[in-house]
């Protein structure tokens, strides 16, 4: 009996240990600033940034005031002062409907910075990397992954960590889009 109690008690030290040591380190969300405003992406809500002066504001032919339970959609974009400064992937993980401004920002997308918005306000841990050569890029974000594709027309570099990425898209040498975001279940229906 004696050696049955201590074969258990290494069992259970050793699950554990195995347990604590498999679980998947969620890693830490970028620090993203819009016009000054923080934006974590898997917290931050759209109401959240009402008195900042941003508004959200549904791309689709329909109102949409409501999300049902376990559902995301990525038909909103984010606008201060009549500029658009980035689309929107909101989700509501809940278990019952809630209010478009009250489910959860989890992508932020900037898109056409070769164009109209170049001159975007942000910072995404620390630097505005809009404009910048894939050089200048690599040293602002030193572990950024390159991308190795042979198509030299468009590649996106990433940034890992744990949920969260952040993804620079170049066209012909040119940055045009950054993506930045946190890991969700696509299981959730898309409305």
């Amino acid at each position: 009996m004696y050696y049955f109690k201590k074969l258990s008690l290494c069992y259970l030290i050793v699950g554990v240990i195995f347990l604590t040591g498999c679980s998947k380190d969620p890693g830490t969300p970028p620090e993203l600033l819009v016009d000054g405003t923080a934006i974590v992406v898997g917290e931050t809500t759209p109401s959240s940034l009402n008195e900042s002066g941003f508004t959200t504001i549904n791309l689709l032919d329909y109102l949409m005031f409501e999300l049902p339970e376990k559902s995301w959609t990525s038909s909103f974009n984010l606008y201060k002062d009549d500029v658009s400064y980035a689309s929107l992937c909101l989700v509501n993980d809940s278990k019952e409907e809630k209010m478009v401004g009250q489910c959860t920002i989890e992508e932020v997308k900037f898109s056409h910075l070769e164009d109209d918005r170049k001159d975007l306000d942000i910072s995404i841990n620390g630097f505005n990397p809009i404009g910048k050569t894939q050089e200048e890029l690599k040293e602002l974000y030193p572990e950024l992954i390159l991308d190795d594709d042979v198509d030299d027309d468009t590649q996106t570099h990433r940034i890992n960590n744990g949920d969260y990425y952040i993804y620079f898209q170049y066209d012909k040498g040119v940055m045009t889009e950054i993506e930045v975001k946190h890991s969700f279940s696509k299981s959730y229906k898309e409305k």
